[in-house]
């Protein structure tokens, strides 16, 4: 059984307008999406910016709620939770956002920070204490920093400060928010890291968000790629490099850097221009009028996700 599973989920945003605009349009920031994610799985989701990655986070957290569609968590359905249902579902289920910094209150010491979810769901003040210097421990700082402040600390170790909070109440399955993305590329690996190992210690789930593919096959199990609100293509990550399939994964791949410029194949798939407007895809498939191999029939229809190989799903009419 997965642990998570969304089925045709939507979330649509009224932009702005007024009679010279033409009324309202919609922006499809995620638009009839589906996708599962095992127990104990780590699953990558790609994309350019403004693809809807993180809106789809935010909305199996329950943090947003959905245009349509359904979310599944650990066999029951929680897309219409409340009140202490849905309380009771922040216990296990947490987020790491991408600003290390803003993502933590100034105004509160460090021990203040990371005990606050245990405040919220009724622990001890000792337990609260002793739980605070054991989360600081496993994410490699040293518990004496409780009562500094988040300006005290560099980018990667505010970083494992939101680590810490994320797991202070036990959660089994954690959003990764471009977690590394801010992060100098040293840091950014040793990040990686402790979350491969918290991984491993705690039984964890991972949805990592990323746009960096270097970060995610390192990582994720399984790579789903997302662009303008729609999944395209998903894959094992040990099969990215020999099996991915959609002329917008192959673009991804070959943007991804490499330490000899001499040893990366020439990739004849250039990705053309910028995304098109979010209030305004292209019909047919939303990416053809940057695919260098688009034809007529991408045009006019759109491609459905559909299974090509076992556990290999592609959405393109050129497959």
């Amino acid at each position: 059984m997965s642990l998570l599973r969304v089925i045709d989920l939507a979330k649509h945003y009224g932009t702005g307008g007024g009679f010279l605009a033409g009324g309202r349009e919609k922006v499809l920031a995620v638009d009839g999406l589906s996708l599962s994610l095992a127990r104990g799985e780590t699953l990558g989701l790609v994309g350019e910016s403004g693809c809807g990655k993180s809106t789809l986070g935010r909305l199996i957290l329950r943090l947003e709620e959905p245009t349509a569609g359904k979310i599944f968590f650990a066999g029951e359905e929680i897309t219409a939770w409340t009140g202490k249902r849905l309380r009771e579902l922040r216990q296990r289920v947490q987020i790491v956002f991408q600003d290390s910094y803003s993502s933590l209150n100034g105004r509160q010491t460090v021990g203040a920070i990371i005990e606050e979810p245990l405040l919220n769901f009724g622990a001890g003040k000792k337990e609260r204490q002793k739980r605070v210097r054991e989360l600081l421990a496993t994410v490699g700082l040293e518990p004496e920093l409780v009562s500094r402040y988040p300006h005290e600390f560099s980018g990667g170790q505010r970083q494992r400060i939101n680590i810490a909070r994320a797991l202070a109440l036990n959660p089994e399955f954690i959003v990764c928010d471009e977690p590394v993305s801010s992060l100098d590329v040293s840091i950014r690996a040793q990040v990686l890291n402790l979350l491969r190992e918290l991984k491993k210690e705690f039984g964890l789930s991972y949805l990592f968000i990323s746009h960096d593919l270097a970060a995610v096959s390192y990582l994720a199990d399984r790579v789903a790629v997302m662009y303008l609100g729609k999944i395209v293509e998903v894959l094992a990550t040990r099969r990215l490099l020999d099996d991915a399939r959609h002329p917008y994964t192959r673009t991804l791949l070959a943007a991804v850097p490499v330490p000899d410029p001499r040893q990366r194949e020439v990739c004849q798939e250039v990705i053309k221009g910028e995304p098109p407007d979010p209030a305004k895809h292209p019909k047919g498939c939303r990416f053809h009028p940057r695919c260098p191999g688009a034809i007529e029939v991408c045009r006019r229809t759109e491609p459905v996700l559909e299974e090509v190989n076992e556990g290999h799903l592609v959405a393109c009419h050129l497959d």
